[in-house]
């Protein structure tokens, strides 16, 4: 039995005569590619490429967005400009690409931008100030640079000053040193004032010599001058090519005074003082005893200025003097050098006082050839005051204010 309502199969296929089922343009004149567009209008024939703007609806792919920075054809109107990257077909002034030299000083060897900047912009870059280089040269620029002059001025004043100071060494050379001349002392009592034609000209140092410098030329008057000492005066010629020889001092120490009082030496009679003590020491016998020595040694009386711990020069002779008595002794002699102050000051002040003068009649002592280890030192400040001087009178402090020698090992 048949079922009647059987569906018969259908025909197969024919794909040549499918058509699809939507209604397209008239397709004279257009290739297949464009009978193929479905949905979408007919394109325009071909063109200028770089004119050609498809109409072709943007298609939303669901990406993030591209801040408008890409320009899909066929929108309506162009996103905006992002900067540095140029639109197609824009419009550009001949000027943007650096045709005018006026468009951000244009020039050979400088890559000008392809793009207009706004107003804004522009001030912005071309309103820079100008660097420390830029603004020097125009500095040198608007002062039009030093006049030819001015260095011409310069150079002939420096030819001019050079001139000047070759003549004057010449000059110098050729005349004042031969109008002038040194000469030199020697042998004069230590800390002897030296005098050229009554004009003090120092000082002998501790081996009695002194130099004479720029002497005037002629004959010069040279005298000199000690307190305990007499010296004859001498006469000096020189210059013009002459160089005198050395003043060999012709000196006699003064003796003390029949009618001076040794054992009584008032205050500021330091020169007495010295007197007195030369004569004690031309006065011991040979060989003398240490102790007698020691005696003679302590009449000196050494004017230290007030705080200060130098031997004047004026008082070198002196120590000179006693110095070539203390090498007399036998050998193993050791003799102490004592400083002592008055009660002036604190007791601190008049220890350190004390132990540097002390110190410092010592060294003395040692130029003159005494041997180190014969003398030694000690400070006593104004712990032990000369017998019978008072601390409350100045002529008290002024014993006290003493160098005493006393002997440590016979």
């Amino acid at each position: 039995m048949s079922d009647s309502k059987k569906i018969p199969d259908p025909p197969p296929d024919d794909f040549s005569k499918t058509t699809p089922n939507i209604k397209l343009p008239s397709d004279e004149g257009h290739t297949d590619w464009d009978k193929t567009n479905y949905n979408f209008p007919r394109q325009p024939a071909p063109d200028d490429w770089g004119k050609t703007i498809t109409n072709i609806k943007p298609i939303d792919t669901g990406a993030p967005p591209d801040y408008g920075k890409t320009m899909y054809p066929g929108a309506d109107k162009e996103k905006g400009s992002d900067w540095g990257v140029p639109k197609p077909n824009a419009g550009q002034s001949p000027a943007d690409f650096g045709s005018n030299a006026d468009d951000f000083g244009a020039r050979d060897d400088k890559t000008t931008p392809y793009f207009r900047l706004p107003e804004a912009e522009r001030a912005k870059y071309q309103n820079l100030p100008p660097t420390p280089t830029q603004r020097a040269a125009q500095e040198s620029k608007d002062k039009k640079g030093i006049p030819g002059w001015v260095w011409v001025s310069v150079g002939l004043a420096a030819m001019f000053l050079f001139v000047v100071v070759v003549l004057g060494v010449a000059g110098y050379l050729i005349f004042m040193r031969g109008s002038s001349f040194d000469a030199s002392v020697k042998r004069a009592p230590p800390g002897s004032s030296v005098y050229v034609d009554d004009v003090q000209w120092g000082v002998t140092d501790e081996d009695g010599s002194i130099k004479l410098a720029n002497l005037k030329a002629g004959r010069r008057k040279v005298k000199i001058s000690h307190p305990t000492y007499t010296c004859e005066p001498r006469e000096v010629t020189g210059g013009n090519g002459v160089t005198p020889e050395a003043i060999i001092a012709s000196c006699q120490a003064v003796a003390a005074a029949p009618t001076e009082n040794c054992s009584n030496i008032g205050l500021g009679e330091f020169d007495k003082a010295e007197r007195c003590y030369n004569a004690a020491l031309d006065a011991l016998s040979d060989p003398f005893t240490v102790d007698d020595l020691v005696r003679a040694l302590n009449i000196l009386i050494i004017n230290f200025d007030s705080g200060k711990s130098e031997v004047p020069p004026v008082r070198f002779a002196a120590l000179q003097k006693g110095a070539g008595f203390i090498k007399k002794l036998p050998p193993g002699v050791v003799l102490e050098v004592g400083g002592h102050t008055d009660n002036v000051g604190s007791d601190a002040s008049n220890q350190t006082l004390s132990e540097a003068r002390a110190a410092a009649v010592k060294s003395v002592l040692i130029k003159f050839g005494v041997a180190e280890n014969a003398l030694q030192t000690r400070g006593y400040g104004s712990s032990k005051p000369k017998a019978g001087a008072d601390n409350a009178t100045e002529q008290g402090r002024f014993y006290n204010r003493r160098i005493e020698y006393s002997v440590v090992r016979k």
